[in-house]
Parts: structure tokens; C-alpha cells; sequence
């Protein structure tokens, strides 16, 4: 079962995280929102598909910094 959880972070940002099953999916990113409807709004964006027409590449090699 997928769970979408909202939450404030002890720096006062707002943050989300999505599970499915018990293991993290998806996140803010560490980003962090102002407030918590920004969160909620992309964290919904994400789980409804709003991206899915992204362009999908594949590399070979991590991304430079990772």
C-alpha cells in the first residue's frame, strides 16, 4: 500500500515523503516547502502523474556530485 506522508521539519520547511509498503519512494528531495500546501501540491503532482510525459533518458555513469 502506498502512503503519502506531509510533514514539518524541525527547520520549520514543510516536507513529504512517499512509501509503498513500508519502504521510501520518493521525496522533497530534502528541498523542504514554506509552507504545507506547496508540499501537499507536489507531493500530489508526483503520485498522480502530472510528470509522466518527462523525457527519459538512461546513463551509463552516475550523474556528476553522486
Amino acid at each position: 500500500m502506498a502512503k503519502r506522508l506531509v510533514y514539518k521539519r524541525k527547520d520549520d520547511k514543510w516536507a513529504w515523503n512517499l512509501t509503498v509498503n513500508g519502504e521510501v519512494v520518493a521525496t522533497d528531495g530534502g528541498q523542504g516547502y514554506e509552507n504545507e500546501l506547496d508540499a501537499r501540491s507536489m507531493a500530489d503532482r508526483i503520485i498522480n502523474g502530472e510528470f509522466s510525459d518527462a523525457d527519459r533518458k538512461r546513463r551509463d555513469t552516475p550523474p556528476p556530485g553522486s
